[in-house]
C-alpha cells in the first residue's frame, strides 16, 4: 500500500513503523498546526471476521488512553475511519523504545534506572486510580525521550474497570513479562502490571530477561514454576537489599507482591539505598497529580506544568524555588549520605513544588526515616537556614552582583588507579553509590587522606567508618 497524502484532516509526513494490522505514521494537524502520529488498520484487517477480536482492540486502545491524561503515558486525541481505514491520533513522542537501547547493550547507571522506573511506575498509580491495567508492560512499549522521560505507550490490550472484555479465560500478553495470573487466563489487576515492571526492572540492571527460553512453553513453564536468579548473580556489584526485592516483585501469588505502585516504589528506594523493608520512606514526588517526570539534564523543574485527572481539578506548579546552584550541590551532597544517588532528583522535585524554604527543607527532610540520620540532618538544615541561599541579587544595571571570594582548597588531580581501588574499597560499605561518590568528591579535595575522610562521612557505622579511613595508608 502506497503513503497516502492524507488521513481524515490530517497531512501525512511520513511512514513511523509498520504493525502487525496497518501501518504508523508521522502526520500535521493543520488546524492547530502540531505534529501527531496516526497509528492505522488496514481495511482488510476490518473486513476480516478472523479479525474481530484484533480490531476490537485496537478500538480498545483508543478508549483506554483516551481517558487518561498523564506526562507519562502517550494520549490519544482522536479515534475515526475513513475510507474503510480506522485510525488513532495521538501525541508524538519523539525518541526511542526501551527495547532498543537494551538491544544495543546499553548499561544504564543505578540513578537513572531508577529515575526510569519512578517515571514508570508513577504513571502505572495514575493510570491504576483511572481503573485502566495495561497488562502489557515491556520495553517496546516504554518510550524513552529527550531528557531520560519515560511515555507509557500501546493500551492496546489494556483492561478497563467498567468493561467486561478480556475475560477469565481469555490470554493475551507477551509471555517473558506476563505474570503467572496471566498466562493462566486469570483477572488481571494492578498487581499484574507491577509483574511485568519487575521484569524491565531486571532487564535494566542485568541486560537479561529473568524467565526467557528457547519455547514459549518453556517461557511460560519458568513463570510459573521456576525462580530466577537473583540479579546479584549477573552483577556482583548489585547489593542484598535489591536481591530481596524481586522475591516480593516476582512473587508467584498476586497476594505476595507490592500492593500497588507506590509501595513498590517506596521499598524499590530502600532497596537502592542497600535496606531491607524495615522503614517507610515519604516519597512526595510519589503525587503523579502535582509534578511531571523529572529531567535529570536539566538545573531547574520548568514552571507552570499541568497535570490533571478526567473530572478532577486543574493543579498549577509554581516556578521552582530560587536557591543558588551552589548550595543546591551542598544541600544535595549532604543528602547524597542518606538517600544515595537518589539525593538528585529528591533535592529537584522538593525545590519544584516547594514555595519557600521550610517547605522545600520539610520535602528533604520526608525522605530520611525517623531516627539519628534524619536529627543530623535536620541540625544541618539550621545552618542553611541562617546562610544565604538565594541566588544573586542584580545589581543596578541588571547583571548579577558578585559573591564575596571564598576560601578554596588546592585540587588534586588523582590517577585512575587510585580512584578505582577508592571505590571498590567504599563499594563494600556503601554498595553501587560508591561509584557516584567518588564521582563527586574527588574533584573537591586535594590529598588522598582528605578524599578518604570525606568518602568516610557516607558510611554511617562507626567501626566500618574507622576500618575504612585504616586503609588510606595502603592507597
Amino acid at each position: 500500500m502506497s503513503q497516502p497524502d492524507k488521513i481524515g484532516k490530517y497531512q501525512i509526513v511520513k511512514e513511523l513503523g509498520k504493525g502487525a494490522m496497518g501501518m504508523v505514521y508521522e502526520g500535521f494537524d493543520p488546524g492547530i498546526e502540531r505534529r501527531v502520529a496516526i497509528k492505522t488498520i488496514l481495511p482488510e484487517y476490518l473486513q476480516d471476521a478472523e479479525s474481530e477480536e484484533a480490531v476490537a482492540r485496537f478500538k480498545r486502545e483508543a478508549q483506554a488512553s483516551g481517558r487518561l491524561q498523564h506526562p507519562g503515558i502517550v494520549q490519544v486525541y482522536e479515534y475515526s475511519e475513513d475510507g474503510g481505514m480506522a485510525y488513532i491520533v495521538m501525541e508524538y513522542a519523539e525518541g526511542s523504545e526501551l527495547k532498543d537501547h537494551l538491544k544495543k547493550g546499553k548499561r544504564f547507571e543505578m540513578i537513572h534506572i531508577f529515575e526510569i522506573m519512578k517515571q514508570l511506575l508513577v504513571a502505572l498509580d495514575y493510570s491504576h486510580k483511572q481503573g485502566v491495567i495495561h497488562r502489557d508492560i515491556k520495553p517496546a512499549n516504554i518510550m524513552l525521550t529527550n531528557g531520560l522521560k519515560v511515555k507509557l505507550m500501546d493500551f492496546g490490550i489494556a483492561r478497563i474497570g467498567t468493561s467486561s472484555m478480556t475475560q477469565v479465560g481469555t490470554v493475551v500478553g507477551t509471555p517473558s513479562h506476563m505474570a503467572p495470573e496471566q498466562l493462566m487466563g486469570l483477572t488481571a489487576d494492578g498487581r499484574t502490571d507491577l509483574w511485568a515492571t519487575a521484569i524491565v526492572l531486571y532487564e535494566l540492571l542485568t541486560g537479561k530477561n529473568p524467565f526467557l527460553a528457547e519455547t514459549p512453553a518453556a517461557v511460560m513453564h519458568n513463570v510459573l514454576s521456576a525462580e530466577p536468579p537473583p540479579p546479584s548473580f549477573y552483577r556482583p556489584d548489585i547489593p542484598a537489599s535489591i536481591d530481596t526485592f524481586f522475591k516480593h516483585a516476582l512473587a508467584k501469588k498476586p497476594a505476595d507482591r507490592f500492593a500497588n505502585a507506590r509501595e513498590f516504589l517506596t521499598n524499590l528506594l530502600q532497596a537502592f539505598q542497600g535496606k531491607e523493608f524495615t522503614a517507610t520512606v515519604a516519597m512526595k514526588a510519589m503525587d503523579a497529580e502535582k509534578t511531571q517526570p523529572i529531567n535529570l539534564g536539566t538545573a531547574q523543574a520548568d514552571a507552570t506544568q499541568r497535570v490533571a485527572a478526567p473530572g478532577e481539578e486543574t493543579r498549577i506548579m509554581a516556578k521552582a524555588l530560587d536557591i543558588a546552584p551552589e548550595r543546591l550541590k551542598e544541600i544535595e551532597g549532604s543528602l547524597t549520605r542518606y538517600l544515595g544517588p537518589l539525593a538528585k532528583v529528591v533535592v529537584r522535585e522538593s525545590q519544584a513544588v516547594s514555595s519557600n524554604l521550610d517547605q522545600f527543607f520539610a520535602a528533604l527532610a520526608d525522605n530520611i526515616a525517623e531516627g539519628a540520620e534524619k536529627e543530623a540532618f535536620l541540625k544541618r538544615v539550621k545552618v542553611w537556614q541562617g546562610a544565604e541561599l538565594s541566588s544573586p541579587h542584580l545589581d543596578a544595571t541588571g547583571a548579577s552582583a558578585p559573591r564575596p571570594a571564598e576560601a578554596s582548597t588546592p585540587r588534586a588531580v588523582f590517577s585512575p588507579e587510585v580512584l578505582s581501588t577508592a571505590e571498590k574499597r567504599l563499594a563494600s560499605y556503601v554498595g553501587p553509590l560508591a561509584k557516584l561518590l567518588i564521582k563527586q568528591t574527588a574533584g573537591s579535595t586535594g590529598t588522598i587522606k582528605e578524599l578518604y575522610a570525606k568518602l568516610a562521612e557516607n558510611i554511617d557505622d562507626p567501626a566500618e567508618r574507622k576500618a575504612f579511613l585504616a586503609t588510606v595508608d595502603r592507597a
